[in-house]
């Protein structure tokens, strides 16, 4: 089986659902940022304070390209990854991409309170958190709607029933 990439903004559930399914299905499961982390010994928060934005989004167009060709797998990938160089093209040509559509009072209600956890999140009070979640999903809109298959994932349990459904009857 093609790797399944789980895409979608932050706080969607990429990590969540994309264990309960690896777990579900007896495959391997990888997330791109803890990958990324594992890799250089620091927190994604680090490596943004540290190199910026740019050479962060370089570090991750390398670790999704080590790890594309892989097989039997879900990779959850960062909420910026598909927008950025040729990703969202090549995940598409290497596997299944899917993306966790997820409204914007489910991400604010998740992301409230991890924003000392996530750097383009920290200061942030709820509005803020709102209108920037709003402006930043508007944009990338565009990227994840390229996705091979979207789904609905306001609720984590559902959206995981509804993938393995997919995988299982093999529309993915």
């Amino acid at each position: 089986m093609k790797p399944i990439f789980l895409i979608g903004y932050m706080g969607s559930g990429k990590t969540t659902i994309g264990k309960d399914i690896a777990t579900n299905l007896k495959i391997s499961f990888f997330d791109l940022d803890q990958l990324i982390e594992e890799n250089y010994q620091k927190s994604i928060s680090q490596i943004f304070e540290e190199y910026g934005e740019s050479r962060f989004r370089e570090i991750e167009r390398n670790m999704l390209n080590k790890i594309s060709d892989y097989e039997n797998c879900i990779i959850s990938t960062g909420g910026g990854t598909p927008c950025f160089f040729d990703n969202m093209e090549q995940m598409n040509n290497k596997g299944t991409t899917i993306f966790l559509d997820t409204s914007i009072d489910e991400l604010v209600d998740r992301l409230h309170y991890e924003g000392n956890k996530r750097p383009l999140l920290q200061g942030k009070s709820r509005q803020q958190l709102y209108e920037y979640i709003t402006q930043t999903l508007a944009e990338r809109k565009s990227f994840y709607s390229k996705a091979k298959v979207k789904i609905f994932a306001d609720d984590t349990n559902a959206t995981t029933s509804r993938i393995l459904q997919l995988i299982k009857t093999g529309i993915i």
